[in-house]
């Protein structure tokens, strides 16, 4: 929400667990009827963003997560049953949201923290710059400047690869360390972030993990590395 209050700091689930998303708030951040969202869980809270992925993939995602919700012609849209019990949100019940750049947050508004300040916000805000879905284009992905600032990464910067369980593959700084770390698996492979910052998925990892063209991948920021999956 914006320091100068311009949106309510409150929403009412309604007897069908919806809330109205006021039309200056979804104005402000360019959401419009009909746009689909996705729910994401976090610790007290929960967030909403507009899923930013190929028409083609939406239907098959949305098979997969029961977190996705089209925002209505009168701006209402479902708060999915399973947040609304774990956060203990009744119908007819007040709760708070809040504005972090184009994702709204909401929480229950509790007695002792009837309002979320910047400090408490500020976790939620790196939390939600890690939910990203890239597309592989010729073999690579894309990546932001979110993404190379946050993990310090630089044109030219050369990457190892790691493979997490079965489905996970883990970029991070070269620092000559080759080691297997729990279900952390060192792949021999590693590249650098390209000038117009690419990042190339070598042929190995795509084809164990079965990585094609036009896929689209799950990227995460932990710690000083980037989480990569594949969206089944």
């Amino acid at each position: 929400m914006e320091e100068k209050g311009i949106f309510k700091d409150y929403l009412i689930i309604d007897n069908m667990g919806r809330v109205k998303i006021p039309s200056l708030l979804l104005k402000h951040i360019n959401i419009y009827p009909f746009t689909t969202m996705e729910f994401f869980d976090y610790k007290d809270y929960f967030v909403m963003e507009q899923i930013e992925v190929p028409q083609v993939y939406l239907k098959k995602k949305m098979k997969l997560n029961k977190l996705i919700r089209t925002i209505d012609n009168w701006g209402y849209i479902i708060i999915p049953k399973t947040l609304r019990e774990i956060h203990n949100m009744n119908l007819y019940e007040k709760i708070g949201v809040k504005l972090i750049n184009k994702s709204i947050i909401f929480y229950k508004i509790r007695k002792q923290n009837k309002t979320l300040d910047q400090t408490t916000m500020e976790p939620i805000e790196h939390q939600l710059n890690k939910l990203l879905l890239l597309e592989v284009k010729g073999w690579k992905i894309k990546l932001n400047n979110f993404l190379l600032e946050a993990l310090d990464w630089k044109v030219n910067t050369q990457l190892q690869f790691f493979i997490k369980g079965q489905d996970t593959l883990i970029a991070k700084k070269h620092d000559y360390k080759f080691f297997t770390e729990g279900n952390l698996s060192f792949t021999g492979q590693s590249r650098v972030v390209s000038k117009d910052k690419y990042l190339n998925i070598p042929k190995k990892l795509r084809d164990y993990l079965n990585i094609n063209n036009m896929d689209i991948l799950e990227v995460k920021l932990m710690d000083d590395r980037l989480v990569i999956k594949k969206v089944n």
